[in-house]
């Protein structure tokens, strides 16, 4: 069992949508309050949106980061550890970044991540109630420091990048979001994608 907190401050005009303002965000999570698995999560994350021309010519930068461990001295399990790619880092596939066991070629995540995003929203000249606009960007992140040790298990803890393009609708059923993207920089046994559907929008 465990319990946790998050404190935000946020500024945005538009949750889904922001043209201005800024976040930032900070969660802990602690575990061993009972049942035989303990561990400290703490993440912290940001965000700044500036209208460069008007309200539909918007920079972003957004950067993330978090690190858990045991805090009795015991490895951190698999599925309590970090996954970075997909949303967070497109031109990768989700959980296609970080330590890996080459034999199995199974994700092994990381008790250690950081990501970071530019990006710049533009119109694409369509009537704006039909809430269509384009972006380029440029994402940027590792995720490092897995427990898991033995042969043929590789943990580079380099940093990934990758840029790209995409369209973002604002549906009425949610945001939906097309992006093309190319991995810049990888490791040899990273997971890639050129191309990522995905419903929703980070908060």
């Amino acid at each position: 069992s465990s319990i946790g907190q998050e404190l935000t401050y946020d500024t945005r005009d538009n949750l889904f949508l922001p043209t201005q303002g800024f976040y930032v965000r900070y969660a802990a999570e602690f575990a061993g309050i009972g049942g035989d698995v303990d561990f400290l999560r703490n993440s912290i994350g940001s965000g700044f949106f500036v209208p460069v021309s008007g309200d539909q010519w918007v920079w972003s930068l957004e950067t993330n980061a978090g690190y858990v461990f045991g805090w009795s001295g015991d490895d951190v399990r698999i599925n309590d550890r970090f996954f970075i790619g997909g949303d967070d880092l497109r031109g990768f596939k989700l959980a296609g970044v970080g330590p890996r066991d080459l034999a199995t070629e199974d994700p092994l995540g990381g008790n250690l991540f950081v990501t970071a995003t530019t990006e710049l929203r533009f119109p694409l000249g369509l009537p704006e109630e039909l809430g269509v606009t384009g972006r380029t960007f440029f994402d940027a992140g590792t995720v490092s420091r897995s427990d898991s040790e033995g042969a043929g298990i590789v943990d580079s803890g380099t940093l990934r990048t990758s840029a790209g393009v995409g369209l973002a609708w604002q549906s009425p059923f949610g945001p939906v979001r097309i992006d093309f993207a190319q991995a810049l920089s990888k490791e040899d046994y990273d997971e890639t994608e050129f191309f990522r559907f995905s419903f929703g929008t980070r908060f």
